[in-house]
């Protein structure tokens, strides 16, 4: 059982690492290709869903094979706008949580070597899964926030002619999220109660 625990959590700590690089990197590649198109974008470039009205006309693309203008559908608009404040701070906020998060993965790695020990249902083990799960949802609450924030200068900052926005839907996964902490509670339950039947006995 030792065995498949290490296996899956060895697993578990390179896909979170894999995933955390690759949207980090994504992000630095981002900004890095907006600084350099800084002569076209004067503010912040971002991109968001729309949708056409009923009244839009949507055949003016026209196909040479057929020889006739053809239907089309735009589903991503890249543009800039001029961010508020509160995006401006939650981006600032972005080194710190990246500090937070690793402090994070710090304690899941330190729970994994616990556990192989065969030091399962103690209180530090408690400890650590609540730091790494609500660090995590901590991180991802300031990223949608940030998200929001910019949804809303969308709004209210762009019109497309014969297009609406569409309504802003959530980015990341909150019902896995709740789901973690939940299985974190159960388990700290689950040593408090072993403290006590212990001390029983």
């Amino acid at each position: 059982i030792m065995k498949k625990i290490r296996i899956l959590a060895v697993l578990l700590i390179i896909v979170f690492l894999f995933t955390s690089l690759r949207s980090g990197i994504k992000g630095f590649t981002e900004g890095w290709n907006e600084a350099e198109d800084s002569r076209e974008f004067i503010y912040p470039t971002v991109s968001v869903s729309v949708k056409a009205d009923k009244a839009l006309v949507t055949d003016s693309v026209f196909n040479s094979a057929i020889k006739q203008n053809v239907p089309y559908r735009i589903e991503t608009l890249e543009t800039e706008i001029d961010e508020s404040a509160w995006c401006t701070i939650l981006y600032m906020l972005i080194v710190p949580i990246g500090l937070v998060c690793l402090y994070g993965i710090y304690n899941l790695a330190r729970l994994v070597v616990a556990v192989t020990r065969k030091e399962v249902f103690i209180r530090k083990n408690v400890k650590r899964m609540r730091i790494f799960v609500y660090t995590l949802i901590f991180k991802a609450v300031l990223l949608e926030l940030n998200r929001y924030c910019q949804y809303c200068d969308i709004v209210s900052q762009i019109h497309l002619t014969g297009y609406e926005i569409e309504a802003y839907s959530p980015k990341y996964p909150w019902v896995s999220f709740l789901i973690f902490a939940l299985f974190t509670e159960i388990f700290a339950v689950g040593v408090k109660m072993k403290e006590e039947q212990d001390l029983t006995i």
